[in-house]
């Protein structure tokens, strides 16, 4: 392998994780506006393998072979034309263009303009971890639904890699947080900053959250629509690209917003500092190896993940 050549996980075609391959390939040269990081972590997210499998071709049609992963930490080795406020050799994190290849490899592009500087006592695991994640849980939260001081939110699936940080958020926002989870993830829910965590197996949410002002929606499907009934009149369901809403579900005395997740520095810069000030603490549910990135895909296609998946390059 020679300087200008790196190894990355890619797929030639949609398929389960038998079709990711750890292949050589030049290290690519950011373009105009774009940094090349040399990765030292990188996340595994539910897109990545909805990607890859081809459930998400209509969204994010893609031309193979492609390298998979949308977010990653670590050092800064060149900058493309025009770019300011990164230089080589300098610590960030960010999100990739999902048109072109992702951050499952030694060495990726980013737009500038969707990544940030890591602060000092930031680890390049950590700050992978608030990269999709916590933008996830951030943009639908403050910028969406305004959650603010006083208010009651209900988080779904408050066990995972969004749902965690959606917790703490709410919480130092001020509000009072219930969430949903597996029955052996109601004490780690509530650790996070949870009121409440709510066993979905065991009944009906509605009935157990009781009146909320905004509900934070990562599943879809009939959880969506049952999510309604648990609004306050005026309240805010806010949903992430999850399964399929069943057709003709609504309510016309509250408001329904399907989050638009925009990385940009400033938010990443935000959730970076928030989390060396100790108001959010990134959730790390297990650690790969990079030879044995499919295995992390493996785990995430379970939806039984607590916290974040991460894969270790440093």
């Amino acid at each position: 392998m020679t300087a200008q050549d790196m190894r990355a996980w890619r797929i030639h075609g949609y398929g389960g994780p038998e079709v990711l391959a750890l292949e050589r390939v030049p290290v690519p040269v950011p373009g105009p506006g774009e940094l090349l990081l040399r990765v030292a972590a990188a996340s595994v997210n539910p897109i990545d393998w909805k990607m890859r499998s081809g459930h998400l071709r209509d969204v994010f049609p893609l031309a193979f072979p492609r390298v998979l992963g949308r977010d990653c930490a670590g050092t800064v080795v060149a900058v493309g034309e025009g770019v300011t406020g990164a230089a080589p050799g300098a610590a960030a994190a960010g999100v990739a263009d999902p048109a072109k290849d992702g951050t499952h490899a030694e060495y990726a592009i980013l737009p500038a303009v969707q990544a940030a500087p890591l602060p000092a006592g930031l680890a390049p695991a950590a700050a992978a971890c608030l990269c999709v994640s916590g933008l996830s849980a951030y943009v639908p939260l403050v910028e969406d639904a305004g959650v603010a001081a006083g208010m009651r939110v209900l988080v779904h699936g408050g066990a995972g890699g969004v749902g965690g940080l959606a917790i703490q958020i709410a919480r130092h926002l001020g509000a009072e947080v219930l969430a949903t989870c597996g029955a052996g993830n109601r004490d780690y829910c509530v650790a996070l900053g949870a009121a409440r965590a709510i066993d979905y197996a065991a009944g009906d949410f509605v009935a157990a959250a009781g009146p909320c002002d905004v509900v934070l929606d990562t599943v879809g499907g009939a959880v969506h629509a049952r999510s309604l009934a648990a609004l306050r009149p005026g309240g805010v369901l806010v949903a992430l690209a999850a399964a399929p809403v069943p057709a003709g579900a609504a309510r016309a005395d509250v408001t329904v917003i399907r989050s638009r997740i925009r990385p940009t520095r400033e938010r990443l810069a935000r959730l970076f500092d928030w989390a060396v000030r100790g108001i959010v603490a990134p959730q790390i549910r297990a650690t790969f190896r990079f030879e044995d990135l499919p295995e992390a895909y493996r785990m995430s296609e379970t939806g039984h993940a607590r916290g974040k998946l991460i894969v270790a390059l440093a």
